[in-house]
């Protein structure tokens, strides 16, 4: 294999995982995030009943586009960079969300947080194959 064949499947490769982390960041807004049981009555809720959630289902859109971009349309140029963006800002929305109810108290939330979470560091994992 030649050496920009390799770079071609790298970057693809990284596009892919960008691609997945948009997808795993807004499905995990979706998922259950908090849990309470009282009186044998147990409600849930999940990330998209809060305005935090809305923007980390956003940022996984951006990086899902960009990824989608990148991959099936030749020349796509600068809109590539919807991947970075896409990850940054469901970052930022999950701190958001931390600052909001306090880090010392996320680890009584569900897992619907964390899958977003990790779903907006996937994203900027492939933000590596943005590059020129």
């Amino acid at each position: 294999m030649r050496r920009t064949e390799v770079k071609n499947m790298e970057k693809k490769t990284l596009l892919i995982i960008g691609l997945i982390g948009g997808i795993v960041a807004a499905v995990g807004v979706f998922l259950p995030w908090v849990s309470v049981s009282g009186f044998g009555i147990t409600v849930t809720s999940n990330g998209f009943d809060c305005n935090q959630g809305k923007v980390i289902a956003l940022g996984g859109v951006l990086a899902l586009l960009g990824g989608l971009v990148g991959l099936f349309v030749k020349g796509a140029g600068q809109v590539v960079y919807l991947i970075p963006i896409g990850g940054i800002v469901a970052l930022l929305g999950w701190i958001w969300f931390g600052v909001d109810v306090g880090f010392g108290n996320l680890t009584n939330y569900s897992y619907g947080l964390w899958v977003s979470l990790v779903g907006a560091i996937i994203a900027l994992v492939g933000t590596l194959g943005v590059k020129k």
